[in-house]
């Protein structure tokens, strides 16, 4: 069996079909009132600006409009109404079209990800919507706007507490939009490519900035895991908590985050409307929740990303939250400012070290409980990865401690701690057994849990050491006999088997160990098998029907307090373990003994028995 801890984690993955990573849980907010319109030469201010109606637009109007290129000061851009789309976006919800034109614009070869939510005005100065949409393959200045009316309907949403789960990757699906060919020769008149055209409207990618990852391979890891396809993902810098985050305006950039700190995963927008302390962005989802619990970030642009084969994508660093993503809805998000907004996290911090070279802490803030058990542990590996600096193979000890708060505001602590070799990338050998456990606490069947802490250390080498189980000799009348796995054996019901375990390594010693199963009274007339097996293997097949199966019983704990003890205390991969299993008609017998080594051991032997008295 394949020891690849890649396609362990992508195993799992499979398996549970989970949508990991982006579910959201918060409250909606009270309609707010709208403002005055701004005049057709000024910024909007902090009133909301009023509506166009999209039934007023004629084909030419001019429009005009605000978004960032660099820094944080919006720039305007210009534009000439082209059509609207009837149910563009959903049904009920039309989509404007229009040509936009700006320095920036114009030179980068179109509209860009992250210009998302940027406003667009009539001449009155009156709110006509927010860019969300581009031509479907290659840059263009052909925008499709969402229209303000329906922005505005956010702000209307009553209070809810419910909770939604959708991915990054579920937001993206059915946002491509066909244009009528009524629309056609319009826009490729306008500039557009006839080959754009037939690709439809589609929703902006998402640019998502990750820090403290190292590197292609690790990027690629982490979009796989979090189901990012619906967005445009790029490395990132962290979070800054020392800059004073500047207020957010009308056109200039916004930022919601899954994490931030060490391991920051930054969603980059633009504001569309400044409505009290409500924020309306975006004119599309971030992860389509409907209420959400994201923390809302300002953020700087570096740069436009020009990019001759998909649409060019703003890189920004973000600031420190300034509030929460509280809507996440088919016509945008909707934010809300202010310190007290600002949604609680669940905190993971690390501490690695490589002795006589280098150590560091680490920590990160993730706002959205469905993403901690996948960026709890790819937090470890960005620490990780920094401490060890370089993808190689090793050995390592780690362990963690997790601190969950459970429904009646009581806290539940447990620590677990492993050993780990791998000849190729030992910083990502831990991350499949850290997912592992957090994500069967998150979706425990016996009681509702919030994390509140995780708390991950390391203790990192780079000599590669582990055993492999070689040779089994199993005790019978007086003498040690090489286990076959070609033949039978048999059991002799509420005995006890006696084995003699060869253990060898290229880099070690062989070590002989001996180790002992009970075989359970009711094996008699029953068939099944005996396993000789390293904990490093262990794994490997059959990990959920093995773990909750151990004993008599197959059934998964049935309190919070058993789920946690099995955990902490499940095969590791630095013991032997010899399993009996033994089928019945209504479930099967095991027993299992461990043996601890101290070093990691893989490999094993199977053998078939059959039971008798």
């Amino acid at each position: 069996m394949s020891n690849s801890p890649g396609r362990r984690l992508l195993t799992g993955l499979r398996r549970h079909r989970r949508h990991a990573g982006i579910a959201v849980v918060t409250t909606a907010v009270v309609a707010a009132g709208l403002g005055t319109a701004p005049t057709a030469s000024s910024a909007p201010d902090s009133a909301c600006p009023d509506v166009f109606p999209k039934a007023a637009l004629v084909d030419g109007d001019t429009v005009t409009g605000l978004t960032v290129s660099e820094g944080t000061t919006p720039d305007e851009f210009t534009g000439e109404y082209l059509g609207r789309i009837r149910g563009g976006i959903a049904p009920g919800i039309d989509m404007i079209l229009a040509r936009l034109s700006s320095d920036a614009i114009d030179q980068v070869g179109g509209i860009w990800s992250g210009m998302s939510g940027s406003p667009v005005y009539a001449e009155d100065g009156r709110l006509i919507g927010a860019v969300s949409y581009g031509l479907a393959w290659g840059p263009s200045p052909i925008a499709g706007i969402t229209p303000a009316q329906d922005m505005y309907d956010l702000l209307k949403l009553p209070a809810t507490n419910t909770t939604a789960r959708r991915t990054l990757d579920a937001a993206a699906e059915s946002d491509e939009v066909d244009v009528p060919q009524s629309l056609t020769r319009e826009l490729v008149a306008a500039g557009a490519s006839s080959a754009d055209v037939d690709g439809g409207m589609s929703r902006l990618p998402l640019p998502l900035g990750i820090s403290g990852l190292t590197g292609g391979k690790r990027m690629n890891q982490v979009k796989k895991a979090l189901d990012l396809d619906g967005t445009r993902v790029y490395r990132a810098g962290a979070v800054s908590g020392a800059a004073t985050p500047e207020p957010l305006v009308a056109g200039g950039n916004l930022a919601a985050s899954l994490s931030y700190g060490d391991l920051s995963a930054i969603g980059v927008g633009t504001a569309t409307a400044i409505c009290g302390d409500k924020v309306i962005a975006f004119g599309h989802p971030m992860t389509w929740s409907g209420p959400s619990q994201l923390s809302m970030h300002n953020a700087r642009a570096i740069v436009i990303q020009e990019d001759s084969l998909g649409a060019p994508f703003k890189i920004a660093n973000a600031t420190k939250p300034v509030g929460r993503v509280d809507q996440d809805r088919l016509a945008g998000i909707l934010g809300v400012e202010g310190t007290a907004a600002i949604p609680d996290t669940s905190d993971v911090s690390s501490y690695v070290t490589v002795p006589g070279e280098k150590s560091r802490r680490g920590s990160t803030h993730i706002s959205l409980p469905e993403a901690v058990p996948d960026l709890a542990a790819f937090h470890l590996l960005a620490n990780e990865d920094r401490v060890f600096d370089g993808i190689s193979g090793g050995s390592s000890a780690v362990s963690w401690t997790v601190t969950l708060l459970r429904a009646d505001g009581t806290k539940l602590k447990y620590t677990r701690s492993d050993r780990y070799a791998n000849q190729y990338d030992i910083s990502f050998e831990p991350v499949w057994e850290i997912y592992e456990q957090l994500w069967m606490l998150q979706n425990n069947e016996v009681e509702d849990i919030e994390f509140a802490h995780v708390h991950e250390t390391a203790n990192m080498t780079r000599a590669y050491r582990a055993y492999e189980v070689s040779k089994v000799h199993v005790l019978q009348s007086g003498k040690w006999v090489l286990l076959n796995g070609d033949k039978t054996m048999r059991v002799k019901a509420g005995t006890e088997k006696k084995f003699r375990v060869t253990l060898t390594s290229k880099e070690l010693a062989t070590k002989v160990v001996y180790t002992k199963l009970p075989i359970p009274k009711r094996a008699a007339r029953h068939y099944g098998y005996i396993r000789i097996l390293g904990g490093n293997d262990y794994y490997g097949g059959g990990f959920e029907e093995e773990f909750f199966g151990e004993g008599v019983s197959s059934a998964s704990p049935s309190t919070l307090e058993g789920l946690v003890k099995k955990l902490a205390n499940s095969p590791r991969n630095d013991q032997l373990l010899a399993t009996i299993n033994l089928f019945e008609e209504d479930g099967s017998i095991r027993r299992t003994t461990r043996k601890n080594i101290g070093t990691v051991v893989g490999g094993g032997v199977t053998v078939e028995v059959r039971g008798v008295r």
